[in-house]
Formats: C-alpha cells, structure tokens, sequence
C-alpha cells in the first residue's frame, strides 16, 4: 500500500531541512570575521576547519544506533541543541584550540542531525515513492539563501555575536515547534537489535573499496560545494578586495545558484534528455565555468574591480547551479544500491565522505597558503569537472521524475 504524505507532514519535514541550512551555514558568509578573531593565516584556517571531520567520524560511528534505539524525534532534538549551541559559542572564541573543538562538537551535531533527518526523508520516500530528497534539498538550499542575505543586511550594522546568536535562538524555537509538529510521522525507536543499524569501520572500508564508484563520484560531486562553502568570501575579500560586506554577495549568487537547481531538478530530465545527460553536461558546465571565470577574476582584480566582482559572481553561480543536484542523486543512488536503511546508507557515505574530503580539504589549504585562493579553488573545479567521467550514475529513464 502506497503512504499518501499529508501537506502537514511535508511542510513541516521541509521546513526542518530549511532551518537547518539558515542554521549551518550562516558562519560561511562571516569567514573574514571569525578568521580575523583567531589571528591565523589561510593554511592554518584550512586545517583549522578540516579537523571537524574527527566530530563527522564520531556522528557517522553511532547516530545510526541511536536513531534506531531512540527514534528520530528523539536524535534531532539533542543533535539540533548540539548543532545550534557551538554556533552560537564561534562568534566568541578567539583561541585556535577551542575553535577546534567547537568545531568538532559543532561538526558532530550537524552531521547526526543530518543523517536522522535523512532516514525519516529516506523512510518516507520509499512508503510513498515520491522522489522528495532534490526537494527537500532545495528547502535547505533556500536556508542558506536566506541566511546569506540576511548577512549582507546586518554585517555593517552589528556585530558577528549579535548576528549569530539571536538568529541561533530563533532556529532552535522554530526546529522544535516542527519536530513536536512533525510527531506523529516521525520513526519510533525500537528495543529490537539489528545488525544493519549500525555503522562499522568495515562496513565504510567496504564502501571505499567494494563500492568506491559512489564514493569517489561523491568526492568530485561535492567539493566544489564544500570548498565555496569554506572560501568564497574570504577569497572575494583577499583576491579582488572586495569589502566585508561586498565579499558575501559572491557566496549569495552560489546559494542562489544552488537553490534554482535543487527546486528545478525535477523539470529537467524529459522524454529527449535523462537525468544522466544533465549529470554530464552540469558537471563539464559547472567545472569549466567555476575555474574559467575565478582565474578571470584574479587576472582583472589588478586592471578592473567591476570585471573582476562580475567574474567571481559568475564563476561562483555557476558552480553552485550546475552542481546543485548531484548530492541528491548520488544519495538516492546510494540508498537503491544499498541493503542497510536510509539513515545508515547517509552515515556510511558520510564516513567516508568525511575521510577522503579531510585529505582533500588539506591539500586545498596548504596550496591555497603556498600560492592563492583562487589556485587552491582549481582542485574542487577540476573535480567537478571529473565528475562527468562517471557513466552509471543516475536515471536512464526518459520519463519525468
């Protein structure tokens, strides 16, 4: 028997993605600020940042067991507390090591909260075969939008501890209002063990090896993501010199791109395009675009600032619009090919999502130290540009979704 989602449960499942993307990224459009306050050059900021991946191995090793044993309510209750509260703390840290472990903690809470609300997504797609992970992406995708132009609105006018803890506070309230909402249709815990609900060491070694195809597409898929997540303004500040507040219109103009391309996904395949043909012609588009237009913006930022901005507004757009749906399909695929529940299949590709981006995310620090932003920002473009390699991934179905 097919579920039939009430608009209830749709809306408020939604609106948990959305807050969580005001929430989680609202840090990225103040990177000059919080590097500022911890007094460190661009290599140390890298790594700084990358050792979050210790809080994501944590989340990954037990949340799924604590999803089954305790139900999703439950899990995204304290994870969401311990995702929004080291927000909340970073605007006051100024010591490197207890950025570290803010960061960790912060990095732990995200990721479990990530993966609950993916199982119950996940759970929901399958009883009701509608195809909402794209969906619910986009609500995500319009939280960072928001969240970006709130930035660019209060930056000038009050300080990044204001900004960051009062909108922490507002999205804690308007998380568990929809998790008490969304009650009745969330996953109940269960006292039964089962094998499959929880996440090895061996069971992630197997997916890089045994199924490494889905994790290496996933790498390529999402750097250019993580890396505009980690640099786009800082690289708008020191590449071009843009203001403070100038430099996170380039981070607006990547989540608006991501955003089009998350609510628009499911117009694209048609009866003479499928989805795997948009998966080839976005990731040549996005890669070449993201690393055509950012080397033209450090060429011009010394001959022509209004060339340059325009050039990293474009290269950045483009990046976030043409990669925009790939997480989803990957995640979808993943799911299909896997025998483990859905909040599982999103812990396991976290794990090893989160070992192989650490290395990548150092190797893209210490270049950026040794050279540029701009040059260190070429390896998640060439990788996204590498991600049209991948044939088998996803639909070869002419028929819309």
């Amino acid at each position: 028997m097919t579920l039939i989602v009430s608009s209830r449960e749709r809306l408020n499942l939604s609106l948990l993605f959305f807050y969580f993307g005001v929430a989680v990224l609202c840090l990225a459009s103040r990177t000059p600020d919080i590097k500022h306050n911890l007094n460190v050059n661009n290599g140390d900021y890298g790594v700084l940042i990358s050792l979050g991946a210790i809080g994501a191995v944590i989340a990954f090793m037990f949340v799924g067991q604590l999803t089954h044993r305790y139900g999703v309510g439950r899990v995204l209750v304290v994870t969401g507390t311990f995702t929004y509260g080291p927000i909340a703390l970073i605007p006051h840290i100024h010591t490197p090591w207890i950025f570290v472990l803010a960061n960790i903690l912060l990095a732990a809470g995200f990721n479990s909260y990530n993966i609950a609300v993916h199982h119950q997504a996940l759970k929901r797609q399958l009883l009701s075969g509608e195809k909402n992970i794209p969906r619910l992406h986009g609500a995500w995708s319009l939280g960072t939008l928001i969240t970006t132009v709130i930035s660019i609105a209060v930056t000038s006018h009050v300080s990044l501890a204001w900004h960051i803890d009062v909108l922490m506070a507002l999205l804690w309230l308007g998380t568990m209002i929809s998790i008490v909402k969304m009650r009745p249709f969330l996953i109940e815990g269960s006292t039964e063990y089962t094998e499959n609900e929880r996440v090895r060491v061996i069971d992630t070694w197997s997916m890089l090896t045994k199924d490494r195809y889905i994790a290496i597409a996933y790498v390529c898929a999402v750097m250019v993501e993580f890396s505009s997540n980690d640099w786009v303004t800082l690289s708008s500040h020191q590449e071009i010199k843009a203001s403070t507040t100038l430099s996170i219109v380039p981070y607006l103009a990547f989540i608006l791109g991501m955003t089009i391309g998350r609510l628009g996904f499911n117009k694209l395949p048609t009866p003479e395009r499928p989805e795997t043909y948009w998966i080839r012609v976005s990731s040549r588009i996005g890669g070449s675009g993201f690393i055509v237009f950012l080397l033209a913006a450090k060429y011009f930022a010394s001959h022509n600032f209004g060339i340059a901005f325009t050039c990293e507004i474009l290269g950045f757009f483009i990046g976030g619009l043409c990669g925009s749906f790939f997480a989803g399909v990957l995640t979808q695929l993943a799911s299909q090919r896997s025998s483990f529940p859905g909040g599982v299949v999103v812990a396991q590709i976290g794990l090893a999502l989160a070992v192989l981006t650490f290395l990548v995310k150092i190797v893209i620090s210490w270049l950026i130290q040794a050279t540029s932003i701009t040059y260190g920002l070429m390896i998640p473009g060439a990788l996204m540009l590498s991600f049209s390699l991948f044939k088998k991934l996803g639909s070869q179905e002419v028929t819309r979704v």
